[in-house]
């Protein structure tokens, strides 16, 4: 998938999230006598629309398509000339700033369908959703966030429950996933 692509998808996903935003703030400004909140819910979606637009700006401006990667002139080496580096160094980082946006929307999300969406974009890139129900506890790879009791003492330290699902870049971990850990209760009193 092309950077132009995901750009686009992160411009869809804040519009989507803006969107969302405007009209819960009219239902949470509605009164009693009212389902919604007309001026309220009016002056978020002008200020989401607007902000929508002002990303949808940043994200969308043109960028050249990426030039071939010249390679050195000496014979069996395969250095990349500064040039070619700078290029690729650009291309990463817009790279990870739109994968960290699509898990940030992602994360926030209410829609399922959007949340499912974005989840197949970031496989299609590369990057895998980690959700280790079933797994024992290991620190170095999940963070805990609490505990369950359990009497079953094989479930001592085994996850119970993913509450903020991890994503692993590659071979490079962005976030470790967030994690139930089951606690043996047996014999406490």
């Amino acid at each position: 998938m092309s950077t132009s692509h995901l750009r686009l998808i992160a411009t869809v996903a804040v519009i989507a999230a803006a969107a969302a935003t405007g009209a819960v703030t009219g239902l949470i400004a509605s009164t009693p006598g009212s389902m919604f909140n007309v001026a309220i819910g009016g002056a978020a979606a002008a200020g989401v629309t607007i902000s929508g637009l002002v990303v949808l700006l940043i994200l969308g401006k043109a960028t050249p398509a990426p030039l071939p990667i010249p390679v050195s002139a000496t014979p069996g080496t395969h250095d990349i000339d500064a040039s070619a580096r700078a290029t690729i160094d650009q291309l990463t980082s817009e790279r990870h700033t739109l994968v960290t946006t699509c898990i940030y929307v992602r994360d926030r999300s209410t829609s399922q369908a959007l949340s499912d969406r974005l989840g197949s974009a970031l496989t299609e890139v590369g990057v895998a959703t980690i959700a280790p129900v079933g797994e024992r506890f290991d620190p170095t790879r999940h963070e805990a966030g609490g505990t369950t009791p359990t009497s079953d003492p094989a479930q001592d330290g085994v996850i119970a429950v993913v509450e903020t699902l991890g994503y692993n870049d590659r071979t490079v971990m962005l976030r470790n996933p967030i994690v139930t850990v089951y606690q043996n209760a047996g014999g406490r009193q």
